[in-house]
């Protein structure tokens, strides 16, 4: 796993030379992991050339999107992939993060909705075709990919251990770099509380409500492995028989 520098986003990462189970390594520069690319330097933007970046993939929803749309990088697709539909509720919410923080007005539901955005990215028939549409593009010729979300932890999360189980990683590896997030995050949560410290309605509750959503926790991902062991038996037949990998052909193409 190679970090990759951006000036406003942290939380990019190559899942190249990651190593399986049976010891062989993810290829380098071909898949790139990350938060949302709405804010960009021109360094940033000499750097998604340099890393030869054809398709942008993000998984959040068109409200999200809408509101922060990612960079417009010459000569690089677009995929648009959302894993779950916005409650009414988060629409009216203009934030980067508004899908993390519709539970401004009832913290106390704040993990809940993060165990829900797990179980529903996962298991529902949005969240299924998301996750399909992203293998599928995996599988294409001369394809240089980042995929993202907001903060690149939880949809994206998601979709990094999924790819990473499907490689071989073993699942503590896999763990390991859905955990990563925390430590790239570090700052920028920070930076979060920091943004609403003076507002009135801030609190120790708020804050504890923020730490639910803005770090990336083993119960989270637990409950989405969970919701699939129970709906589907295992990861692997989640991948084969729901999203449709050719976890064959997919090692054969990423693994060298």
């Amino acid at each position: 796993m190679r970090v990759v520098e951006f000036t406003y986003q942290k939380n990019a990462r190559d899942i190249g030379g990651m190593v399986t189970s049976n010891g062989k390594k993810v290829k380098t520069g071909l898949i790139f992991r990350g938060g949302s690319l709405a804010h960009v330097s021109p360094s940033d933007i000499e750097k998604i050339k340099s890393l030869g970046i054809t398709d942008i993939v993000d998984f959040r929803g068109k409200e999200e999107f809408e509101h922060k749309p990612d960079y417009k990088f010459e000569n690089v697709e677009f995929h648009n992939f959302p894993t779950m539909k916005m409650k009414e509720d988060d629409k009216n919410i203009q934030h980067e993060d508004s899908n993390l923080l519709f539970f401004l007005n009832d913290t106390s539901q704040a993990a809940q909705h993060m165990m829900n955005l797990y179980s529903d990215s996962v298991i529902s028939d949005i969240g299924k075709v998301a996750y399909r549409n992203f293998f599928n593009l995996l599988m294409q010729n001369n394809k240089v990919i980042y995929f993202h979300c907001s903060q690149g932890k939880d949809r994206a999360g998601l979709a990094a251990y999924l790819l990473e189980i499907a490689l071989g990683i073993d699942p503590i590896s896999a763990r390991e770099d859905y955990l990563f997030s925390n430590v790239a995050m570090q700052a920028k949560i920070v930076q979060l509380k920091n943004m609403v410290k003076d507002k009135n309605f801030y609190n120790r509750e708020y804050e504890i409500a923020m730490d639910h959503v803005f770090t990336a926790r083993n119960e989270y991902l637990d409950q989405a492995i969970n919701s699939i062991e129970k709906n589907f038996g295992s990861i692997l037949n989640y991948l084969e028989k729901e999203l449709g990998v050719d976890i064959k052909h997919l090692r054969e193409k990423y693994l060298d």
